[in-house]
């Protein structure tokens, strides 16, 4: 079973849950402290607030997704507490992967240097002084501009039950591209209908004419798939999809993830995903239950894409989790229960990618993904030089993902190797831990973004 999506071409894709990268944010910045500076004459005006508006406003303010504001000082003040404990853990800004320059380098790092941690601990401890009021800069909200709104039917989810989807639904919704001519996806924004009860969504480009990946009817095609699947439910809108887009449903891209918290992604290096006129889009949403009193309630939801007629680099995704894939073997991988540190390592080739011999191939972007459990996540990227660290993160948190880009492509050859990590606590749990979708299994997921100049999209 082979869940990679090997861009543009066919592929194998028979169970795979994509969960989400936050892009929060906002922008990085250099706002350092002044060195040697008295910690009893900290202030937030002269300060705090210089590191809040490079790392913090853009969620923090007036119709973000921060849950206070942190342009006002009486409000800082107040939670001037919670800010030093939740910075000082690096639980906030909402930056997970290491940017120290030891494991890679990622454009727009919301980390804070441990100089400005501790200005702000430092002045939440003596007494989180005001200063002179001036002008704090609040940076513009994060936002995509010009893009096409696409939506999922009103549909009310059930649970599906059974140890890998117990309080969970997958479910897949066609729609029409309604294109006049080819276009590149360069960027995103999903407005959840029913945020509480939205584990993540995502959404498929797919080619209806396009042969499925049932070796059992090799004439199939997706758009008589996709309509068998309806079928089988027709009175619920769409159709069951634990395997991306629905079990052989042949994927071209899958241009668009989303968890709670991320807001409008754009793709980098001027690339964008192929659209044409004759694509649909699938849109697949996860709806979880983790709180039984949301059973019921229903659900419409946006995903707007930004087009571009040209760009310069052409976007490819591809999506591989061999521990989930085990579920196809006869002996499923297990991770065991009572131990503070549970790993499960997986290596794959560029070749297995399908990407070896495209000119100036560059690897943009890496989304981690784990669950509940997990802890930490590296991956490593071997050529015939050596190998290089390329993702770290030491402390894995669930409810914030997102797609990392690299300010650095890590350097690939035809020999390199993809090595992924992830770490698992699961002193929690009294039984083995099963690969899974729903919320209660885990993951080892990587999630890449390469791109190629946009000469190469015929040979892909």
């Amino acid at each position: 079973m082979d869940l990679r999506e090997k861009p543009m071409k066919s592929q194998s894709i028979t169970g795979l849950l994509l969960a989400v990268a936050m892009t929060v944010g906002c922008s990085s910045d250099k706002s350092d402290p002044a060195p040697g500076k008295a910690s009893s004459s900290l202030t937030y005006y002269d300060d705090v607030a210089p590191i809040l508006q490079d790392h913090c406003l853009q969620c923090h303010q007036d119709g973000g997704i921060g849950p206070f504001r942190l342009d006002d000082y009486a409000t800082a003040k107040a939670n001037a507490t919670a800010m030093a404990a939740d910075t000082a853990a690096r639980k906030m800004p909402p930056w997970s992967i290491t940017s120290d320059g030891s494991c890679g380098a990622f454009s727009g790092s919301l980390a804070l240097s441990a100089a400005q941690i501790q200005t702000i601990g430092d002045w939440a401890k003596n007494g989180a002084n005001e200063g002179t009021p001036r002008d704090v800069r609040v940076p513009p909200l994060a936002a995509l501009g010009s893009a096409t709104p696409y939506h999922s039917p009103k549909f009310t989810p059930v649970i599906q039950g059974g140890p890998l989807t117990a309080a969970d639904e997958y479910r897949c919704f066609e729609v029409d591209s309604a294109l006049d001519a080819q276009r590149f996806i360069t960027g995103y924004e999903v407005t959840p209908g029913n945020a509480a009860i939205i584990h993540h969504v995502l959404a498929f480009v797919i080619d209806p004419a396009a042969k499925t990946e049932l070796a059992t009817e090799p004439d199939l095609t997706n758009a008589e798939l996709m309509a068998r699947l309806h079928e089988a439910s027709p009175e619920r809108e769409g159709w069951p999809c634990f395997g991306m887009a629905g079990d052989g449903v042949t994927v071209k891209s899958a241009p668009v993830v989303w968890a709670p918290g991320q807001g409008p992604v754009e793709y980098p290096v001027k690339s964008g995903v192929p659209l044409s006129p004759t694509d649909k889009l699938v849109i697949q949403i996860h709806y979880n239950f983790h709180d039984m009193s949301l059973v019921g309630q229903s659900d419409q939801t946006t995903v707007k894409l930004r087009l571009a007629d040209q760009v310069e680099r052409v976007g490819m995704f591809v999506l591989n989790d061999p521990f989930l894939s085990s579920l196809g073997d006869k002996v499923p991988a297990l991770l065991q229960p009572g131990k503070a540190s549970e790993k499960y390592t997986w290596s794959q080739r560029l070749a297995d990618f399908g990407l070896v011999g495209i000119p100036d191939l560059q690897l943009n972007g890496v989304m981690p993904h784990m669950h509940q459990l997990g802890r930490k996540y590296q991956l490593q990227v071997s050529t015939a030089k050596g190998n290089a660290c390329a993702a770290d993160v030491q402390d894995w948190d669930f409810h914030w993902q997102r797609m990392y880009f690299y300010a650095t492509p890590p350097a690939l050859d035809a020999q390199t190797v993809f090595k992924v990590t992830c770490d698992y606590d699961t002193t929690s749990v009294s039984d083995p831990v099963s690969p899974g979708w729903g919320t209660s299994n885990e993951m080892c997921l990587a999630t890449l973004y390469f791109t190629a100049p946009i000469s190469a999209l015929q040979s892909l």
